[in-house]
């Protein structure tokens, strides 16, 4: 009976963590009316989207604290695209490979923070591994070809002295597929995000090895994980509304701070939000590494990322940063 349980919450929050590794789910968002607070009085009502994800938390917290945001938890990636395309949402959080590939398809938006630098892990059916060395010889499935849990992988790897692809060999499946055949034993080794992790962890012959954060800051030192997920606004929006951006971010970085100083606390406020036992949702918290960029860090801490795994951004990406007037 418990088995079911599980398999019934793994199920339901498959399609939301899709959305941040560029995956799209088919479920109908969920809107949230935002809470009347004095901090955004004087401030335009404007449109949220956020994945319908853990790593989310902290940005519940931070609409709650405006008031002037509407925010929506989305499960469809595509849907959250085509509607923050078309202008009809004002902000949308998600992977920032997503965000890189919508500017690339020439959707007008720009970056205002990234907050996510670390939520993936290896999961193992069988012992735990320490390192990409021990997974020599063996295969690793990932979301898909590119991915960018991929190009991490094969950065890591290589600081270990090993080839992707030829000393360890990529699978590629999504994350429902790979969590079942993780389960039935037919896959050894997954990279997963959080929340899976957590809904994972504890199960029959299942082991959480170790964090891409913790190995990525191992090969560079004084790092704090690499951005994974950020905040994007139409352009047009952006540029008269500086000091909702601004709000936001200093709210998000608010939250951010309550989340990681207190989780339960912030887990008893977004429950509702989630279909996700609360003890799962304060496991996965614990286990996402939030750290807020802006501005002129947030240009470096991505320009760097992109230069370290070998894709670095050209001078058509000059526009992608918002960076405030001062």
């Amino acid at each position: 009976m418990m088995k079911s349980f599980y398999r019934t919450m793994l199920m339901l929050l498959i399609l939301a963590v899709a959305g941040l590794s560029a995956c799209s789910g088919s479920a109908n968002p969920q809107e949230f009316p935002a809470a009347s607070a004095d901090p955004a009085a004087s401030l335009e009502r404007w449109a949220l989207y956020a994945p319908a994800s853990s790593s989310s938390i902290p940005v519940i917290l931070a609409a709650e604290e405006l008031g002037n945001v509407d925010l929506t938890l989305y499960t469809n990636q595509d849907q959250a695209n085509t509607l923050f395309a078309r202008g009809e949402v004002d902000m949308v959080v998600t992977g920032l490979s997503v965000g890189v590939d919508l500017y690339r398809n020439e959707v007008p938006l720009q970056i205002v923070n990234t907050y996510v630098s670390g939520l993936s892990y290896l999961v193992t059916n069988g012992e735990a591994l320490a390192n990409f060395a021990d997974l020599k010889g063996r295969e690793v499935t990932v979301p898909f070809a590119g991915s960018p849990i991929e190009e991490v992988c094969r950065y890591l790897a290589a600081q270990e002295g090993l080839e992707w692809g030829q000393d360890i060999t990529p699978v590629y499946a999504p994350f429902e597929s790979s969590i079942a055949l993780l389960k039935q034993g037919q896959a050894g080794a997954v990279i997963l995000p959080e929340p899976s992790v957590s809904l994972l962890q504890g199960q029959p012959g299942i082991s959480v090895s170790f964090s891409l954060y913790d190995l990525w800051n191992q090969y560079n030192p004084g790092g704090n994980g690499y951005p994974q997920v950020g905040t994007f606004a139409n352009r047009d929006w952006a540029e008269s509304h500086a000091a909702e951006i601004d709000a936001f971010n200093a709210a998000l970085s608010k939250a951010i701070a309550a989340a990681q100083s207190d989780p339960q606390a912030a887990v008893e406020t977004a429950a509702g939000s989630f279909k996700l036992p609360g003890g799962v949702l304060e496991n996965a918290l614990s286990h996402t590494h939030y750290q807020l960029y802006s501005g002129g860090e947030m240009q470096s801490h991505i320009q760097n990322y992109f230069q370290v795994i070998g894709k670095p951004l050209d001078e058509k990406y000059t526009q992608f940063y918002f960076i405030a007037e001062k």
